[in-house]
């Protein structure tokens, strides 16, 4: 499985963190991936995305490598949708 960037994931990956940018300049606004994290425990992942001060930030984990790849095609399909993009803008 690759990231959002194109990198391909370890099999030790537990954790991806996107660092994005949400450009409201444009109609409608666009959510875009500047960099990432890859973590080998899902804790850390999460500690890590927990300090990160950037609302548009994203996180997917997993206890297993397959269960990882299972929540982040869930996010990328998430990522791709304009409703879910709507959403994230209000709660931030």
């Amino acid at each position: 499985m690759k990231t959002i960037l194109g990198r391909e994931i370890p099999e030790t990956t537990r954790g991806v963190v996107y660092l994005c940018h949400i450009d409201f300049l444009i109609e409608p606004p666009k959510l875009t991936v500047f960099r990432e994290i890859l973590c080998e425990d899902s804790f850390h992942a999460l500690t890590l995305y927990a300090e990160i001060p950037n609302p548009p930030s994203q996180l997917a984990y997993g206890n297993t490598y397959e269960e990882l790849c299972k929540n982040l095609e869930i996010l990328h399909k998430e990522m791709e949708s304009g409703e879910w993009l709507e959403e994230l803008i209000e709660s931030i």
